[in-house]
């Protein structure tokens, strides 16, 4: 079982993708032994029967059919389920075999031979729409690359086996007996792809889709037509090139063994030789050419070894006549036709479908199976008829006229992946579209009073005429209106306070700057003053540069700052920005880094230096967090709050080191934010793809670990090799969680760690609590008093005495009410946990938690209370978190669990704040400028209407 398991990681599989990739390799090694046992016998056959001017006929008659054929399986793409379309198809092929070998059997007409060389083209097109729909519906992008050699290699072991076996097989059971074990093993394949379909094919989906394609697609708006031409050729030219080569490789051989069995023999000696190298290929080359070298090789390659092989075909012939040694440069040429095309240009060119979008891609798919191929066969037979039969040319010319086609067939292929590299730079997802946040929004109007009596309400002692004054002074052109602002920006009453505020920025006086400034301090006005600053434009950037200069700025007034300068935006907004690039504080440095991406700002050379360096941190913490979560696993669930804490780490650290590519590399990297949504594959295989295109080597290989796997154990694997982790016991990776440098994870996870070491020996867990519990933080200074106090009360006690006698108010309040605390649930950490549960809170920052949770009233009633809530709701604006429970007000209004409730509306209509808690509830009240603030929506009077 552990040398199956080292198998599986040898060949890149993930342990949820090996039942389905053992599955595909069966059904190719089955197809794939049906295909060379059929092509074999068929084309020998057919040699010995017919002269060799047949075959451009047969190539025309072919393609025809094929065109034909194509088009009647798009149609039927439109209106039957694509599983069932494929088993219908396979069926098809069975069917049609049968029935010919019987024709046969009873008349014995060589012109059965002739329809079953057409019907090599057959099990082409039926590969397509099983084997490769399937790859294309079930693998993404990434996974099409990293899978699809190692999927087809069963097609290349059985063809092994197939061709080296005719030559045996002829003598004993004869060629005839041959289609038989044919038709057997596409029953087989015909068993496996049914069980494929019932295991991995969701029904409902599939119909869905169907439904969906029946509509009319406008392929050109869709899809790049130019994207789409190049694909289409690239799909037709090897086919032309297969039948062009297979016509001059078959006239060669056939005048070389004109015997029917000995030409099987030679073919299936050939043919065994080429699917040997096709393995060998597969095995060991495929994986690394598309890793070092992408898609550029793999489409590359092939023409480039045609023209080689019959450019030495031409050189030879041309000099010496086409003798043996011609014959063994057209032989060159059809190897590479068949191990090449098969191991590395086959496999690639199906990854050319991923970029299209999925609700068209099996459509265009079909579309270009069909069509493409057909006419590839078409024009090979009519080219080949017009210069054989009318122009009369030797193999010779024919060999210098597709040195030609081979050379214009390497250009295609070099505009093909670029168009891919350009589809790639080009897609567009749709950005998430931020709420406009319109409830917190004051218009003021103007006023019509003169400017003397606006002087005169602005010293009133009535609220509403000072309002007036704050307002109509915003629009007065008067020189010194701007001195009776001032006393306003002061008022007690936030209304008429606002107001001042938003009258200073219409202003846009120097002199009111230092008061609007003040104004940052306050949560209750930092936003109406930012947005106030910000109308100033960029002379307000040299005093905000003076305050960053004079080094005495909380942290906290540095990122409002940071701020308004992000709103002024602009050259001087992006000059002061770069000059804080290298702020010596980590917050301070990515606010900075943030701001200039949002103003589209790109760095320069110096600059990136020291951002690819901020970066390899960034992914050195991820690693870290990785291995943290891969230690307490082992006793926590992955819904567990410290592993779901840990996750929130890491999508911040990812969304932080991507932050970083948009200004150093390219905006493109934005769309990281849609990793986790409905098209979160799509997203993964473009991030891979514009990593490949647009980042050095050592940048890309740092990051593919992030986009190439979801799973953190695979995650961890694959960054071992560039961090080195060390595997830690649970309560030493607890320890190291709690010791972890601050900047690089939250105050609320180390909070959740320290709390989890409740269960540890007092002894090697005192001093780190101790420690913690002396933290400027609340929430991390409270769980570590907590959980001090349940291992090592008497540590807790002396400590209070300590902090009792040096007077530390904070601390104080902090540890008398854990003597009273009822349970570890009434913490901070686990009140944050519950308000993270609401879903309008939940893509809230962890801050942004903490500034409700600190600037609110906390109830927590039991069921049957009736509770006052009048004298807590008294002031001018205020709103009602409930993270569970029930409560009932008058006028039949029950709010439950998840609501956000605006109380002062509802007050308006009559409800009274008196309600009957019909269910054990928890429920916060605080002012509802946080809330307007932050942008969160919540029920209005549409409640009462509605219960009324």
């Amino acid at each position: 079982m552990e040398r199956l398991e080292k198998i599986w990681k040898w060949l890149n599989v993930k342990h949820e993708e090996r039942e389905l990739v053992f599955l595909l390799i069966a059904y190719s090694f089955f197809m794939g032994g049906a295909t060379a046992i059929f092509y074999t016998v068929v084309a020998s056959s057919f040699l010995v029967s017919f002269d060799r001017s047949v075959l451009p006929n047969v190539y025309i008659v072919g393609g025809v059919f094929l065109y034909a054929l194509g088009m009647s399986v798009g149609r039927l793409q439109k209106v039957v389920p694509y599983d069932r379309l494929a088993e219908y198809m396979l069926a098809f092929l069975v069917i049609t075999i049968l029935l010919m070998l019987g024709v046969y059997h009873l008349t014995g007409s060589i012109w059965v031979f002739y329809v079953l060389f057409i019907w090599n083209r057959v099990f082409v097109l039926v590969n397509g729409v099983t084997f490769w729909a399937v790859v294309a519906k079930l693998f993404n992008m990434q996974q099409s690359k990293r899978l699809s050699g190692l999927i087809n290699s069963g097609d290349v072991i059985s063809s092994v086996i197939a061709y080296l076996a005719i030559p045996i097989a002829i003598h004993l059971i004869g060629t005839e007996a041959l289609l038989v074990v044919t038709v057997g093993f596409l029953m087989v394949c015909g068993a496996i792809i049914r069980r494929i379909h019932n295991r991995y094919i969701v029904k409902g989906e599939n119909e869905e889709v169907q439904v969906e394609e029946i509509k009319p697609i406008r392929t050109d708006q869709q899809l790049n037509p130019s994207y789409y031409r190049n694909i289409f050729l690239l799909a037709l030219l090897p086919v032309f090139a297969l039948f062009y080569v297979e016509y001059i490789f078959f006239t060669e051989s056939r005048l070389i063994f004109p015997d029917k069995q000995l030409l099987a023999s030679f073919l299936g000696l050939f043919f065994g030789i080429c699917a040997i190298f096709e393995l060998l290929i597969k095995t060991f080359l495929y994986n690394y050419i598309v890793r070092k070298y992408g898609l550029t090789a793999g489409i590359l390659i092939l023409p480039v070894s045609l023209v080689f092989g019959f450019g030495l075909a031409a050189v030879y012939g041309l000099t010496y006549d086409t003798a043996a040694i011609f014959f063994a440069c057209i032989a060159l040429s059809r190897f590479f036709m068949s191990a090449i095309r098969k191991a590395i240009s086959d496999p690639v060119y199906q990854v050319l479908y991923q970029p299209i979008h999925s609700s068209i891609r099996l459509q265009i798919q079909g579309r270009i199976e069909g069509r493409a191929k057909s006419i590839g066969g078409l024009a090979a037979g009519i080219i080949l008829m017009i210069f054989t039969y009318w122009v009369k040319l030797d193999v010779l010319w024919l060999s210098l006229i597709f040195l030609f086609t081979a050379l214009v067939w390497t250009v295609i292929a070099f505009n093909g992946q670029v168009s891919y590299r350009q589809v790639i730079r080009d897609k567009i997802f749709p950005d998430k579209k931020n709420k406009t946040i319109t409830s917190g929004i004051t218009k003021y109007l103007p006023s019509v009073k003169t400017y003397d009596e606006l002087i005169a309400l602005a010293v009133s002692s009535k609220d509403s005429d000072r309002l007036e004054a704050a307002t109509g002074l915003g629009s007065s052109l008067r020189f010194l209106s701007f001195r009776y602002l001032i006393p306003l920006m002061q008022d007690p009453k936030p209304q008429v306070r606002e107001a001042a505020i938003h009258a200073a920025g219409e202003m846009k006086r120097p002199e009111l700057w230092p008061y609007l400034f003040e104004q940052l301090d306050f949560d209750r006005y930092s936003s109406i003053a930012a947005s106030a600053l910000e109308k100033s434009g960029a002379p307000l950037i040299k005093q905000i540069e003076k305050f960053f200069l004079s080094g005495t700025e909380s942290k906290l007034r540095q990122i409002r700052l940071l701020n308004i300068v992000e709103g002024i935006g602009g050259e001087e907004a992006i000059r002061f920005l770069r000059r804080n690039i290298f702020n010596p504080d980590r917050f301070i440095r990515e606010k900075v880094v943030d701001s200039l991406r949002n103003l589209g700002y790109m760095c320069t050379l110096s600059e990136q230096t020291y951002l690819v360096q901020e970066l390899d941190d960034h992914l050195r913490t991820l690693a870290w967090l990785l291995a943290a979560q891969e230690d307490l696993s082992a006793e926590y669930d992955y819904d567990s709050q410290l592993i779901i804490n840990i996750e929130r780490e890491k999508k911040r650290i990812v969304l932080k080191a991507f932050t970083i590519l948009e200004v150093v590399f390219s905006p493109k990297f934005k769309v990281i934010t849609l990793l986790n949504d409905d098209e979160e594959d799509d997203v993964r295989d473009y991030l891979i793809e514009i990593c490949g295109l647009m980042l050095p080597e050592d940048v890309k290989n740092k990051l593919l670990p992030v986009l190439e796997s979801d799973n953190p154990g695979e995650m961890l694997e694959s960054f071992q090799e560039i961090y080195p982790q060390d595997t830690l016991s649970v309560e030493e990776r607890l320890k190291d969680v709690v010791n972890k440098d601050y900047t690089r994870i939250s105050r609320w996870t180390k909070s959740v760690a320290i709390k989890e070491l409740k269960q540890y020996d007092a002894t090697s867990t005192t001093p780190i609590l101790v420690a913690n519990a002396m933290s400027s933080s609340k929430v991390i200074s409270e769980t570590s008093f907590y959980v001090l106090r349940i291992v090592n009360y008497e540590r807790f006690s002396s400590l209070y005495k300590v902090i009792e006698n040096q007077k530390d108010t904070f601390h104080k309040k902090i540890m008398e009410p854990l003597d009273w605390l009822s349970s570890e649930e009434d913490l901070l950490i686990c009140k944050l946990r519950r308000l993270r549960t609401m879903p309008q809170l939940q893509d809230l920052s962890n801050e942004d938690l903490q500034r409700i949770l600190l600037n609110s009233r906390y109830f927590k009633v039991e069921q049957d209370d009736v509770i006052d809530l009048r004298k807590s709701c008294s002031g001018e604006n205020v709103s009602m978190l409930v993270t569970y429970g029930k409560l009932a007000f008058s006028k039949n209004i029950e709010v439950n669990e998840g609501q956000i409730w605006n109380v002062t509306e509802h007050v308006s209509l009559g409800v009274v704040l008196i309600p009957n808690v019909i269910q054990d509830t928890e429920f916060y009240i605080l002012e509802s400028y946080i809330l307007d603030d932050l942008g969160i929506e919540m029920s209005g009077k549409e409640l009462v209407l509605s219960q009324q």
